[in-house]
């Protein structure tokens, strides 16, 4: 492997980690977790499923991509052949689904981020987000108007992701995450001091920070923490692997992993002291029961509603600065996380079709892009819904349990995970056996398609050489 094509120094291997694991499921949808669970009784069973699973897991996968210098794909034909080509194809096809929301997903807060520093968004944020931004349809039957805006958003992250991606990993992703992953950090941290400043903010940080016990004896409770944490840290999917085969043989894995479990935990933990200050704030103000405020757990409700409306208490030129602040920092966590995704494809791409960088960025980005065309039409919030449980549960769950039985021989990781993972996966396959509607439809065809493509991959490529695991 080239210098060009390794990572210039731990600490920017690191950082672009962090970018990768720090996304919406960070700044939006942990504090919406951690509010519907009771807030500190959120944090406890988290941060022993960061020790559990999540560290393990991710020490797992950068050994993966240390040791054999490949992505995922590659990776499990050296020990399962075309059978585990199969599955790595699935996790690929996975990341590319994902992919294609997550970057229309990144366009919002390109949009809101223009919307704040102009002053666009209109006292009703519900139906200035719902009906004019999103043209949302009652169904997802309903296909709704196409959002030239929504896509011209997106195609800038697009853009944006080709001329960084475009380069080796440590003159694209490393420079780029080096320098806007800490600055990202630095302005949530401000922006959460100010928050718990503002009148009623402080009452926020102690329903954050006390725990509710009688939570913790709540199933729903942990199976949302196992969730978020393998959504949050990309677990399963072989981006990990991806940034990691990158790496030289000086890099000490279990030590960065260490550091990047725990930047996305700190990451985590400030953006939900902003968040749950700005709600004391909007309770103390409108006089709204805390508990009263979120009516659902939604990432939509909290980001693209309820913050904006919140901003409008703060007047004209205040809300226009700290709006262009928070949404600029929402960019950050999500085109970083684009950035992993298209790295973590299109190295497969290369490798599996012997092509350079370039052409295998290039065209899973067209790829990302065509497909985003799906989530620009008013039903794209009722597709990413149908489609979640599926590319981001049953799918990452799925293949959690393959990396572990294929590459560790660590016995605690090889019992605790399917025992945790399988647990999960069952009490999900169980809600998915009640009822069958349009969405259920969407996610099982989904996983059927996958299969059939990733399976005709996996049959054109030439046969690997089994190797034992490590």
């Amino acid at each position: 492997m080239s210098q060009e094509n390794t990572w210039r120094s731990q600490a920017g291997f690191v950082w672009s980690l962090i970018g990768s694991a720090v996304g919406f499921a960070n700044v939006l949808s942990f504090s919406a977790k951690a509010y519907k669970n009771g807030g500190g009784a959120y944090l406890i069973p988290y941060l022993i499923a960061l020790c559990v699973i999540g560290i393990p897991f991710l020490i797992l996968e950068g050994k993966v991509g240390q040791r054999w210098k490949a992505p995922l794909v590659t990776a499990y034909g050296n020990v399962w052949n075309k059978a585990g080509k199969t599955i790595g194809w699935l996790a690929v096809l996975a990341c590319l689904t994902i992919g294609a929301f997550y970057i229309v997903l990144t366009g919002y807060s390109v949009a809101y981020t223009f919307f704040s520093a102009t002053n666009q968004i209109p006292e009703d944020t519900k139906t200035f987000f719902v009906h004019n931004f999103l043209q949302a349809t009652g169904s997802i039957k309903e296909f709704g108007a196409f959002s030239w805006s929504i896509f011209l958003a997106t195609g800038a992250v697009g853009l944006i992701s080709w001329m960084v991606l475009r380069h080796h990993v440590r003159n694209g992703i490393e420079r780029v995450c080096s320098f806007f992953m800490p600055l990202m950090v630095v302005m949530m941290a401000v922006f959460a001091v100010v928050v718990c400043f503002l009148p009623g903010g402080m009452g926020g940080l102690v329903y954050y920070l006390k725990p509710n016990f009688a939570k913790l004896t709540d199933f729903g409770l942990w199976r949302d923490v196992f969730g978020q944490l393998f959504f949050s840290l990309s677990l399963g999917l072989g981006i990990i692997v991806g940034y990691s085969r990158h790496t030289g043989e000086s890099t000490n894995v279990p030590r960065a992993m260490f550091f990047v479990a725990m930047g996305d935990f700190i990451v985590s933990f400030i953006s939900g002291v902003a968040v749950f200050g700005c709600l004391a704030h909007i309770s103390y103000v409108q006089g709204i029961p805390f508990d009263q405020i979120l009516t659902t757990d939604s990432t939509f409700e909290i980001g693209f509603i309820l913050f904006p409306k919140i901003l409008k208490t703060f007047g004209p030129l205040l809300s226009q600065f700290v709006g262009s602040v928070f949404f600029f920092c929402v960019f950050i966590a999500g085109i970083t996380g684009v950035f992993s995704i298209v790295e973590s494809i299109a190295g497969n791409v290369e490798v599996e079709f012997r092509t350079s960088r370039r052409k295998a960025v290039g065209a899973t980005l067209a790829a990302l892009l065509l497909m985003a065309l799906f989530f620009c039409r008013g039903n794209a919030s009722h597709l990413i819904d149908a489609l979640a449980p599926m590319v981001l549960g049953t799918n990452m769950l799925i293949g959690g349990l393959a990396l572990v039985f294929a590459f560790s021989k660590d016995l605690r990781l090889r019992i605790v995970a399917p025992l945790i993972l399988g647990t999960i996966l069952v009490g999900n396959l169980w809600q998915e056996c009640h009822g069958f509607d349009a969405s259920k439809a969407v996610r099982w065809g989904w996983l059927v398609g996958s299969l059939v493509l990733a399976t005709a991959l996996s049959m054109r490529q030439k046969k690997e050489v089994a190797v034992s695991d490590f």
